[in-house]
């Protein structure tokens, strides 16, 4: 449904006489052909906070200040036909529409256009386009309004890569040099707003060009330092880039390889794509997560970096000091705990995929063990090391390629088949180890793990089974054939 169209934005004519301006990105939304706009930027010369939340009891939305300093509130409303819809309210900044325009970030969203007039003509007829933004958007150009805006607020630098990557636009040379000049300046903005733009980043397919971009203007190397010790670092003779390279290249490669997964899994390749659409935090996705992952997995290479006697070329640990890094990444920048375990999680484990794929395959316990570990992010570790080896399959033996998709299918039929149903439905719990006078502590664990282990490789078939598997067990709990 068009809300721009419905009856619920002309609610807003009887709560006001003031003009009301359709302006910035839904403006330039219309222009670009977005069939659904749900974000709609209001502005008005004065006293929006107070339209707002008149319009907020007329259309049953709730209100809240997104900036009470400056009077910006929003509107959300749950609309039957449309889902969710927000009406972000905003004052003139400046004495008239002309000087609020000249001071937005980039002309593709320094448009306006009179609400009351685009509805009675079902146009856009009346914009106000003082910087030739439509021009700029039918040439696919993100320019700058003024240099002065990327001082104003550094973010804008970031968010000019967000918009070119979003609408596949280019940024115009000038503007381009404008923010390489501004470089420096990327990392002032609160943590939490250099997350937001970078995970919309991370969401958008072809990661690897927009993280090339954002390095191209000096972006990247500013929010990421860690990364830059692996640039022209030789990496050893299974790669043919640097390690910064193939880092990127392995961040790129998340696409093609969820578009090959209906050929390398039938079974779960739309459980595996739906699972990594799924929401971490907001603006972050799964699969924005996992190329975060992708461009840390080899981030401590330069630091682990050893040659033995006959000249052959080590990273010994670097998956564990890099899981360590990662997650001091993800704190700097005020990801969620999920979303830090996960990333985490997947650098520490990054290695386990190709060493299960032994010549007679791996054994059961030894999958679980590595679904255990992996926990809920067995999808995107999968996704991970086919990706790693796609960014070095132009030196590495098509068959080790070959061995890495067998293993990650044989991984997901058991993830999917046997992990996640003994997960839900354990033959033992905690409670029958109580029961038997065990007390909790680290084998308390360890005996709830190796049932399980049990269970999802078929050792033990049923509950019965297993509390006789615990009942052989030596009194206080000692697992006399854990390890056999």
């Amino acid at each position: 449904m068009d809300i721009l169209a419905s009856p619920l934005i002309s609610e807003l004519f009887s709560l006001t006489s003031q003009p009301v301006y359709l302006v910035g990105g839904s403006v330039r939304d219309l222009l670009i052909g977005v069939p659904d706009v749900k974000d709609i930027d209001l502005l008005m010369p004065s006293g929006s906070e107070d339209v707002a939340r008149a319009f907020a009891d007329r259309i049953g939305g709730s209100f809240f200040f997104l900036d009470e300093e400056r009077k910006v509130t929003r509107v959300v409303k749950k609309h039957e036909a449309a889902g969710v819809v927000q009406f972000d309210f905003t004052n003139f900044e400046g004495p008239d529409l002309a000087a609020d325009l000249a001071r937005r970030d980039f002309t593709i969203n320094a448009m306006a256009v009179d609400v009351r007039g685009f509805l009675s003509t079902n146009s856009l007829d009346g914009l106000v386009d003082l910087l030739n933004g439509r021009e700029d958007i039918r040439r696919k150009l993100i320019r700058a309004a003024d240099p002065k805006v990327l001082d104003d607020d550094p973010l804008r630098l970031l968010r000019a890569v967000r918009f070119a990557a979003t609408f596949g636009f280019s940024i115009e040379e000038r503007t381009a040099c404008y923010i390489r000049d501004r470089a420096d300046l990327v990392a002032r903005p609160s943590a939490e707003r250099i997350r937001d733009e970078l995970f919309q980043i991370l969401s958008v397919p072809g990661a690897g060009g927009h993280l090339l971009l954002m390095e191209s203007l000096g972006l990247l190397r500013n929010l990421l330092p860690e990364l830059g010790p692996l640039k022209d670092f030789a990496p050893g003779k299974h790669h043919l880039y640097d390690i910064f390279t193939h880092s990127l290249r392995s961040a790129d490669y998340v696409d093609s390889v969820v578009e090959k997964l209906p050929t390398l899994t039938p079974e779960h390749a739309a459980t595996v794509t739906a699972h990594l659409d799924q929401e971490l935090e907001q603006y972050v996705t799964r699969k924005a997560a996992l190329r975060f992952a992708c461009l840390l997995h080899d981030s401590a290479k330069a630091e682990t970096y050893s040659r033995d006697d006959i000249g052959d070329i080590h990273f010994f640990g670097h998956d564990a000091v890099g899981a360590d890094k990662a997650l001091l990444i993800c704190q700097r920048f005020r990801l969620s705990s999920d979303t830090s375990s996960m990333v985490s999680r997947l650098i520490r484990h990054h290695m386990r995929t190709l060493n299960l794929a032994t010549p007679g395959g791996p054994s059961r316990r030894a999958l679980y063990r590595y679904c255990r570990d992996l926990k809920d992010a067995v999808p995107e570790s999968i996704v991970l090391s086919l990706a790693d080896a796609k960014a070095t399959s132009e030196v590495m033996p098509a068959e080790g390629f070959t061995d890495t998709q067998k293993i990650a299918g044989q991984i997901l039929d058991y993830y999917y088949g046997k992990f996640l149903k003994t997960e839900a439905k354990p033959f033992v719990t905690g409670k029958d180890l109580i029961a038997r006078g065990m007390q909790a502590g680290p084998k308390f664990r360890e005996i709830l793990d190796d049932i399980k282990e049990r269970q999802a490789e078929g050792t033990l078939k049923d509950r019965q089974e297993a509390l006789e598997y615990l009942d052989s067990l030596e009194p206080g709990g000692t697992m006399k054939d854990l390890r056999e």
